[in-house]
């Protein structure tokens, strides 16, 4: 794993966004055109869009191809950058039952506590 992220940003929410984000935990890769692939890893995921950490740089407002397992590559806007943390928006949102899918499927596990 390229890294952890752990925030209250992590809690599932629809503040200031178009549709409900769930906590995820996914290698992936992108592209800018004219680039070769880098690698990354999704730790949150709506219907319109991402968070990433990769090591790579993309500028804000750059247009990036990302593969999601499973899916044709889908075209992004990086929104915002903090370190090597960034936010993505799909140019075509996801359907909200292929977002429902993948979140499901991707969906982070529960950290349990050990009892003792």
């Amino acid at each position: 794993m390229l890294g952890t992220h752990n925030s209250d940003s992590d809690k599932a929410s629809t503040t200031g966004r178009g549709a409900e984000r769930t906590k995820v935990r996914a290698n992936a890769r992108f592209r800018e055109p004219g680039f070769n692939p880098f690698d990354a890893e999704l730790f949150d995921l709506s219907s319109t869009g991402f968070r990433m950490v990769t090591f790579a740089r993309p500028q804000i407002g750059k247009h990036i191809w990302v593969n999601l397992p499973g899916l044709q590559p889908l075209e992004a806007v990086v929104r915002r950058g903090e370190g090597n943390y960034y936010g993505c928006e799909f140019v075509s949102p996801l359907h909200p039952s292929v977002a429902a899918h993948l979140q499901t499927k991707l969906r982070r596990p529960e950290r349990s506590v050990p009892r003792g």
